[in-house]
């Protein structure tokens, strides 16, 4: 028998939400100085409590680590593919087609993987 979770939605949590959904990839520190425009009292604990409980609930996932390794969450809960500029660390979402990720394991020969692809480069926007 499978339990729902039945948590209390705060005034937070809809924002984190909101923010997050606004800017698709953040850490903490991104979410926090975006709520505090409104909200200048919230502290980094509850973004850190929020987007934890998001994250336990599958509501929020995990995108790649910034270059400096600080966590990123990402809107999409669900896994997915990325491409990261190598300048500016932004990400975005992509979709590698089946096929390119069957030639990858041809390339791998005796290993499969099933995670997501991050691919590295330059955006648009840096190339300029």
């Amino acid at each position: 028998m499978t339990q729902s979770i039945n948590r209390r939605t705060t005034k937070y949590t809809c924002e984190v939400l909101a923010v997050l959904r606004r800017l698709h990839h953040a850490t903490n520190a991104e979410i926090a100085a975006k709520l505090r425009e409104t909200y200048p009292q919230v502290s980094d604990t509850t973004v850190h409590r929020v987007t934890q409980r998001l994250y336990d609930d599958r509501m929020i996932g995990l995108a790649p680590s910034t270059q400096q390794g600080c966590l990123r969450y990402d809107a999409r809960p669900e896994r997915h593919d990325h491409f990261r500029c190598g300048y500016c660390d932004k990400l975005r979402d992509i979709a590698i087609p089946v096929s390119v990720r069957q030639q990858i394991e041809c390339e791998l020969d005796d290993c499969y993987f099933d995670g997501p692809l991050v691919i590295t480069g330059t955006c648009k926007k840096c190339q300029k």
